[in-house]
């Protein structure tokens, strides 16, 4: 049985958006559209897609948060990533090319450009998008991965991109040690600074603050001093609950959120 290559295209301009389904669909590509990343993360979970374009809004360059976006699709999938922009600037391309992103077009552009990108990038193994499984629900603590939610005592919490990003790892490790290097490089990449434990100490208090009843005294992300943090549904003490970091944003920091 014969079945069609999924394709997520992520876009904010109605017109843009038909032209670049039913140029795909033409190719004989199933197509699943969004309008919004809130609806796009939903279907990257839900439907599973071999490869997302992103069709960023029209005269505007991709924002620092829809390149936090990005990144959080590159953390829970290794699924080619096609962006189109109104113009490739040296910042932009470096972003492309730190995330990995298979194709960067600027408008305009053949469409024919697009369907030979995306067949090549779709050449490459690549793995399905992983997500810790099942949906977290523990005392007071619900963390839905398909809706990209996290609520406390029933409220929603809003999580910035990396914030997510070190949730979802810290979960999926559950009751393990996840050192300060490895949530470096799976978070932050590589090619951060692996002995610069600055930003994982200021996200994990951000997580704390959003999550806990006592940050200071904190009942799931759990520090272990010298080596990481434990994220535990059994609870338990840090090492360090009076250590707790100055108000303050490092550069990449406030970049990345």
């Amino acid at each position: 049985m014969y079945t069609q290559t999924k394709i997520l295209v992520i876009g904010f301009d109605d017109s843009e958006t038909r032209r670049a389904a039913n140029a795909l669909s033409s190719e004989r590509y199933e197509v699943i559209v969004a309008r919004d990343w809130k609806r796009g993360l939903r279907e990257l979970y839900g439907e599973r897609p071999q490869a997302l374009i992103l069709l960023s809004e029209s005269n505007n360059e991709i924002d620092p948060i829809a390149w936090g976006e990005v990144e959080l699709v590159r953390s829970l999938s290794d699924i080619p990533v096609i962006i189109v922009a109104d113009q490739a600037t040296r910042s932009s391309l470096q972003a492309a090319l730190d995330l990995g992103v298979a194709g960067f077009l600027v408008r305009p552009f053949d469409w024919r450009t697009l369907s030979d990108r995306l067949a090549t990038a779709l050449e490459r193994p690549s793995r399905n998008a992983s997500f810790p499984q099942p949906d977290f629900r523990h005392e007071n603590l619900c963390i839905e991965w398909r809706r990209f939610e996290v609520r406390v005592d029933g409220e929603l919490v809003r999580l910035s991109p990396i914030e997510f990003k070190l949730l979802a790892l810290l979960v999926e490790r559950e009751g393990e040690v996840v050192t300060h290097s490895e949530i470096l490089a799976r978070v932050w990449g590589a090619n951060y600074d692996l002995s610069d434990r600055r930003n994982v100490k200021l996200y994990i208090w951000y997580l704390r603050k959003k999550l806990e009843r006592d940050p200071s005294r904190p009942r799931w992300i759990i520090t272990r001093n010298g080596l990481g943090y434990i994220f535990s549904a059994n609870g338990g003490s840090s090492d360090d609950y009076r250590d707790t970091p100055r108000e303050r944003t490092p550069a990449l920091a406030a970049r990345a959120s």
